[in-house]
């Protein structure tokens, strides 16, 4: 009991402050960086011109988990999500990588809807990816997806490392932290203790940010219905 407590208080004490601190001022509180090359969109609205900005987002992409089951980037969709991508034959980082994405679902365990993504690089079969999972003591919202080696290694380079980091990343070492729109909002050393504990920290601080975008968007709509 006094655990739970405890994670309780280290999980919800900082968002709720952040929370409170933030609301009401909603174009003013700090937001997560955006990752990746944006676009200018130029649009016609009720006759006008207008400028809009399209942020980068995780490209599509289909795989199997370790269950065999078949999934689609789209069952990300309206969910944060973390992911890393990592060959679970390499004996120093794999084990490292396991351990602290452990760490984040366990600091994370409030957060059911949270889930945590892993791309193997180095393995086409589910088996082996369900075998994985038992062995690193992965729990129920981890996801480990196999499938064409190459498929995998260029959404790595091209869809993860290269819009965050143009000249790659040494090695697949970092976390990636995904919105609910699929747009990364952050990167991190995943075989560092203090940048995995600053991603849990982070994924509280944008679930922060749609709980006050919520409440806005909440209080709009009772205006608008009390002014009909």
């Amino acid at each position: 009991m006094k655990k739970a407590l405890t994670l309780l208080f280290i999980l919800v004490f900082p968002s709720a402050i952040y929370v409170f601190l933030a609301a009401g001022k909603e174009k003013s509180f700090i937001r997560l960086a955006y990752y990746g090359p944006k676009k200018v969109l130029h649009l016609t609205i009720n006759g006008k011109q207008k400028t809009d900005t399209a942020f980068y987002s995780v490209p599509p992409f289909t795989f199997y988990d370790q269950f065999n089951r078949r999934y689609n980037s789209g069952a990300f969709n309206g969910k944060i999500w973390v992911a890393n991508f990592v060959n679970i034959h390499d004996a120093e980082k794999a084990p490292a990588m396991a351990v602290l994405m452990n760490r984040v679902e366990e600091r994370s365990d409030l957060d059911t809807a949270l889930r945590m993504v892993t791309f193997t690089t180095d393995s086409e079969s589910a088996q082996s990816m369900n075998d994985y999972a038992t062995t690193i003591h992965a729990g129920k919202r981890r996801i480990f997806f196999s499938g064409n080696i190459k498929d995998i290694n260029d959404l790595a380079t091209e869809g993860f490392y290269k819009p965050t980091n143009a000249a790659y990343a040494a090695g697949y070492n970092s976390f990636f932290l995904i919105d609910k729109e699929g747009h990364i909002r952050g990167v991190y050393n995943g075989m560092q203790v203090k940048d995995v504990d600053r991603l849990v920290e982070e994924i509280g601080m944008m679930e922060a940010e749609y709980y006050v975008k919520n409440q806005v968007k909440e209080q709009k709509e009772g205006k608008d219905i009390d002014a009909i």
